[in-house]
């Protein structure tokens, strides 16, 4: 009995800690696109060769770490901001038969799911449409703050004839495989 004052008390601290957690939640909301890049990895002819596209927004971006699961994302690459090593296979991939830039500037991701997996993992699952083919991919990542900035890293990885990248004489595995890998380090702020 003499003990019943404490109770409220503890409550009181307890959830004034709580509040005081809460306020340090961040929800990122902004890509920093500078800081952000998406690169890509194939093999053509047995040799490994790699690329990068330097044109990358969010038309849509939640993330709260301390509710990963109502996570949403929408990213749209510039195809036309692609590196592949060298101009000629930069012009070679604009042409119908590869990315079809005239007609499909712009390749998506659009997130339906977010799921934490441990710690600072999870993997998204959303579709990816490229020259106006949309297949459901998931991606494994993880998610490291740094000060006010959050920080996205995974990859994926998908099969280019699945939407049409490389027709033509470009069928042939042979030549350059099917296997696209995608590697994305994102940077967000809130």
């Amino acid at each position: 009995m003499k003990f019943s004052f404490l109770r409220p008390l503890v409550l009181s601290a307890a959830l004034g800690l709580g509040l005081l957690g809460s306020a340090h939640a961040v929800e990122y909301t902004t890509l920093d696109s500078a800081a952000s890049t998406v690169t890509f990895g194939y093999s053509q002819m047995n040799v490994k060769m790699d690329g990068s596209f330097s044109e990358l927004k969010a038309t849509k971006l939640s993330f709260d770490p301390a509710a990963p699961e109502a996570a949403e994302v929408a990213i749209e690459v510039a195809l036309a901001s692609i590196d592949a090593g060298y101009a000629e296979a930069n012009t070679e991939l604009e042409k119908a038969e590869w990315l079809g830039l005239a007609a499909h500037p712009l390749a998506t991701f659009t997130s339906s799911k977010v799921t934490p997996l441990d710690e600072n993992r999870y993997q998204v699952t959303g579709d990816l449409s490229i020259k106006g083919i949309s297949k459901a991919v998931t991606a494994p990542f993880t998610f490291t703050q740094d000060g006010e900035t959050g920080i996205f890293e995974g990859s994926f990885t998908f099969q280019r004839a699945d939407f049409g990248i490389g027709e033509g004489e470009w069928k042939d595995f042979s030549i350059v495989a099917n296997d696209i890998q995608i590697t994305f380090h994102i940077v967000a702020k809130p």
